[in-house]
């Protein structure tokens, strides 16, 4: 029996490579040709038993995913998408013998053989053994595989499947130790599933010698995780460079049984089910600060700072970590102003303390006849930078002291500020505003937030979720610091250390505060 030309034929077949057809139609068929139709149907059953990829074709978003070239692959993919059944099957487009794709596959192929690829996931029982492994038996040419069957291709002890060709799939899960994800050269890692920031960091390496590409299928079950800022708001911004991202609904997969589908989704919360149904990222955890809107608290970028105001600055430093600044000032009626920040990365303090003065020299007045950088009333920085460092036995706190920056330390209750902040945002008329140049303060209220509970009986307190939040830890170091009323603050000032009131009056180069007439917008100090 010759064989046949089967593009076009994949929807027809089922995951045993059986065809879909109505018995009724073939029983009414005369007895001779039903004869022949029989078996040309046993044909083609048998070229895609050997075959399956002769009956796989991807839908339209699948298409999508398929026809990139971009070294960077994301199919954001709700449950049952088809995610990962479009990055199996791309991986096995590419291992493949080009002679082995039918016509409809073949401009997919980036990759000749032999092709070495890695396929992460995140365990190895429920997802390697459950998941990616019987998918690969479901959609691999048996005949491509050394010894011509799974069972003698796959190197369980290696995790290791074996092509004839020289093509390779090698497996690991995030339960590993990031230093085992170190070895040769590949052509592609494949993500199933959202990894560790660290393992991501480890594979890509093993991406450089062939200029490799990297595939992620994953639906975003983790919230605000590393790939929500590194890959899905980059996206969403037009920012993320030589890349290719795919977001998948429930709904674009045509062989998904519609009440089977609305059952399941049943269960879930409304947040949850949003992201298993659309592959789009939600936060399962409560916003922190619900209260921030940009129509309400943001306001235009100064083109001056107002005369005479109190200035304030709160410091959250970082090395390794980004570096947090951000300047505020007091107006009349005790409402505060955020009119500039710094988020440095990768600085050490000496170069932050020299960001800080050029921000300084920035809002210089002249006072006198003479130009006066900006002396902000006080820095109050995060309470950690007073711990000794066991290598040098100096502080963070000193280092900026050195560099002509000194700082008093700010409250460590993270809860009590957090709800000063949020009074000021809640208060009518708001008693905080941001101006519009500081981007990346704006940018972390809306993504603040706390982690979920886990629902045990003795549960810790509330905690927020620890990333993306330096400029907002600058901010409630400053609102702790209880910049208020004059008369407030002269108390404050007579509970402070000699060392805290010393460097109050360092930064203010006045021993003792002058009052001025409010101006307009509030100015209360010099």
């Amino acid at each position: 029996m010759a064989e046949f030309d089967l593009d076009g034929w994949g929807e027809y077949f089922d995951s045993t490579g059986a065809v879909h057809f109505d018995p009724a139609v073939l029983d009414g068929l005369p007895s001779g040709e039903r004869v022949r139709v029989t078996e040309i149907l046993a044909s083609i059953e048998g070229q895609v038993r050997a075959n399956p990829l002769l009956r796989y074709v991807p839908h339209v978003k699948q298409v999508e995913f398929h026809s990139s070239r971009e070294p960077l692959k994301v199919f954001f993919g709700g449950n049952r998408s088809g995610k990962t059944t479009a990055g199996i099957c791309d991986d096995l487009i590419q291992a493949v013998d080009l002679e082995c794709l039918p016509e409809r596959l073949r401009p997919y192929k980036r990759w000749d053989p032999p092709f070495k690829c890695r396929i992460v996931c995140p365990d190895f029982t429920e997802q390697l053994e459950g998941v990616i492994l019987p998918k690969l038996r479901e959609w691999t040419p048996k005949e491509q595989l050394v010894g011509g069957s799974f069972e003698k291709a796959y190197d369980k002890q290696r995790r290791r499947l074996s092509f004839k060709n020289g093509s390779v799939f090698s497996f690991m899960t995030f339960e590993q130790d990031p230093d085992k994800f170190g070895g040769a050269a590949l052509h592609r890692v494949h993500y199933d599933e959202e990894p560790p920031d660290q393992i991501r960091k480890e594979c890509e390496m093993r991406l450089v010698d062939h200029g490799g590409d990297e595939l992620f299928t994953m639906t975003p079950l983790h919230g605000l995780s590393w790939t929500f800022k590194q890959l899905w708001e980059p996206h969403q911004k037009g920012r993320l460079r030589h890349s290719t991202v795919v977001v998948v609904d429930m709904d674009d997969n045509p062989h998904l049984n519609r009440e089977a589908k609305e059952r399941v989704l049943a269960k879930y919360t409304d947040a949850e089910r949003q992201a298993r149904k659309s592959g789009r990222f939600v936060h399962f955890a409560g916003t922190i600060y619900d209260a921030f809107s940009p129509h309400t608290h943001v306001i235009p970028e100064l083109q001056e700072l107002p005369a005479n105001v109190l200035t304030f600055v709160g410091i959250d430093p970082g090395i390794r970590h980004l570096a947090g600044v951000v300047w505020v000032y007091l107006s009349a009626m005790n409402g505060m102003v955020v009119f500039d920040e710094l988020a440095l990365q990768g600085h050490t303090i000496g170069q932050v303390a020299e960001a800080i003065k050029l921000v300084n020299a920035k809002y210089a007045q002249t006072v006198g006849g003479v130009v006066v950088p900006l002396r902000p009333r006080w820095y109050v920085i995060d309470p950690s930078a007073r711990n000794l460092s066991h290598q040098t036995g100096r502080s963070d706190q000193m280092e900026f002291s050195d560099h002509g920056i000194a700082t008093i330390l700010g409250q460590n209750s993270v809860t009590a500020g957090i709800n000063r902040v949020r009074e000021r945002l809640e208060a009518k008329p708001p008693a905080l505003l941001v101006t519009a140049n500081c981007k990346e303060l704006i940018d972390e209220f809306p993504n603040y937030r706390w982690k979920t509970p886990s629902r045990i009986e003795n549960d810790a307190k509330e905690q927020p979720i620890k990333t993306d939040d330096h400029l907002l830890d600058a901010l409630r170091y400053v609102v702790m610091s209880r910049p208020y009323k004059p008369e407030d603050l002269l108390v404050d000032q007579r509970n402070l250390s000699p060392l805290e009131r010393a460097a109050i009056e360092d930064q203010s180069g006045r021993r003792q505060p002058v009052g001025l007439p409010q101006t307009d917008m509030g100015g209360i100090y010099v």
